[in-house]
């Protein structure tokens, strides 16, 4: 294992597997997209076309440009391509089985996507390369894509069943990520109730503050009374009060959660290739919406209690 040299361009040795039992076979037309792309190749169909026409070409996972290409297990990285680059010259990959001290030559025309890298880890060859290698192989990998994602678990199911005589087993990949990615997303949404729990507490304690402001200031509304202010201006000026403290609330809630998360995507330990920084600017203004609208709900019942109090009574010492 080692970095592929940009002055030389020697080859990778790459030890594929240890144990020569498996084989991938990638459809063409499975869509699977390329972040990035060898000189000569305008789409990525046509990379993929190469693949199935047996040429001596090679695609890997998107991990392989920064660090942790083919698994955990290698950690294998390629120095030629640039995380930025959108196309790169091609250069040899050595392909070597311990097993058998057989050596293939593939040019890398291809990276995978970020997305697709997370099932789909490793190197793709064509099959007849492959078999040169590797020699026959004792389990076969099949992808095919559907019409419909949401029924691909069924149809897994199906043809299992259909082929269970020849020892035939499907999976529905979006099934298996989902599991996968259960743990991280019932821990998303934990943290998201206790978000949306925290806002609900924080709208109610807007509602008692107001409450306790009517009974606290009596005699300063029936100073305001007395004065001549109206019941509407009354109501009013206790609306604008809570208003002014909501959305201060709203604004420095959402600042500090950006700056945050800004924070939090751009630090080493959180960058990924091709990864941008998105704000989700309508969810944001949805909810600034919904808790200014709330508050001034929860303050609009103590504003008219506290326009609605006599101002003699208000006016009296107790």
């Amino acid at each position: 294992m080692g970095e592929s040299r940009d002055e030389s361009r020697e080859p990778e040795e790459v030890v594929e597997r240890p144990v020569p039992d498996l084989q991938l076979e990638v459809l063409a037309d499975l869509g699977m997209p390329l972040d990035q792309r060898a000189v000569g190749y305008e789409t990525d169909e046509a990379v993929w076309q190469a693949i199935a026409d047996g040429e001596e070409v090679a695609i890997v996972d998107g991990f392989t440009v920064e660090s942790g290409g083919f698994g955990e297990e290698y950690d294998f990285k390629i120095s030629t391509i640039g995380p930025d680059d959108k196309v790169f010259e091609p250069f040899p990959l050595e392909i070597h089985d311990p097993a058998t001290g057989t050596t293939r030559e593939a040019q890398v025309i291809g990276v995978t996507g970020y997305g697709a890298s997370n099932t789909f880890l490793g190197i793709f060859l064509p099959d007849t390369v492959f078999r040169e290698v590797f020699g026959e192989p004792e389990q076969s990998w099949h992808f095919a894509s559907v019409k419909d994602p949401g029924k691909s678990k069924e149809i897994a199911q199906d043809i299992e069943s259909t082929l269970f005589a020849a020892g035939v087993q499907a999976e529905s990949l979006k099934a298996r990520a989902e599991a996968e990615n259960a743990l991280f997303r019932n821990f998303f949404y934990l943290m998201q109730a206790f978000m949306s729990l925290g806002l609900l507490v924080g709208i109610a304690a807007v509602g008692v503050i107001a409450f306790r402001t009517v009974v606290e200031r009596r005699q300063h509304i029936g100073m305001l009374r007395a004065i001549g202010y109206k019941r509407s201006t009354v109501a009013l000026s206790f609306l604008l009060e809570s208003s002014f403290v909501t959305l201060l609330a709203i604004f420095s809630a959402i600042s500090l959660a950006i700056w945050l998360s800004y924070f939090l995507i751009s630090s080493d330990d959180f960058q990924t290739q091709n990864a941008g920084y998105h704000v989700p600017w309508l969810q944001i203004a949805a909810f600034a919406i919904f808790t200014y609208v709330a508050s001034l709900l929860m303050t609009l019942i103590p504003a008219r209690q506290a326009a609605s109090i006599p101002t003699a009574e208000a006016l009296r010492y107790e």
